[in-house]
């Protein structure tokens, strides 16, 4: 059983990773007559308020900011499963919540991953020496090969 493991978030580029993966990997395994686990994952980011000594956000501000990021959970995931749909591709999904570079990696070894499949956005050096890169960390810290599509990759 090949465990693929394709990152997704609001983003084209994660979406594009996804729809790639299914065209791509898939057709390799059904070539071989092997089975597979197709999982999406996706990394919620833990809901949050800026407080400040003028304002203590109430139970119901945090309640309202989790239920809107559930909610942006589920249409992400709901998007990912549709490009799957249209591939004949069964998915499955998983959600973790965190900082995304690491809750990828962790997710896609605790899941068994063979594959981890990440978009890159094609931020240029100094974006990413900024804010790092998502793909860049998983290349270098998964224990598991990972295939970044990027732009060039999935019209290729």
């Amino acid at each position: 059983m090949v465990n693929i493991v394709v990152a997704v978030d609001e983003s084209e580029e994660s979406m594009r990773a996804c729809e790639w993966a299914c065209k791509h990997l898939l057709s390799v395994q059904a070539d071989i007559q092997q089975s597979y686990n197709f999982i999406l994952l996706h990394v919620q980011p833990t809901a949050s308020v800026f407080t400040g000594p003028a304002y203590i956000p109430s139970f119901q501000v945090f309640e309202l900011l989790e239920m809107q990021t559930k909610k942006t959970t589920q249409r992400i995931l709901k998007r990912a499963l549709n490009i799957c749909d249209r591939y004949g591709v069964k998915a499955e999904t998983h959600v973790v919540i965190g900082d995304a570079k690491e809750r990828i990696c962790e997710a896609a070894a605790k899941l068994g991953a063979q594959f981890l499949v990440v978009g890159s956005h094609g931020h240029g050096p100094f974006l990413r020496a900024i804010r790092g890169s998502v793909s860049d960390y998983c290349a270098r810290n998964a224990t598991c090969p990972v295939v970044v599509v990027n732009k060039k990759v999935f019209e290729g």
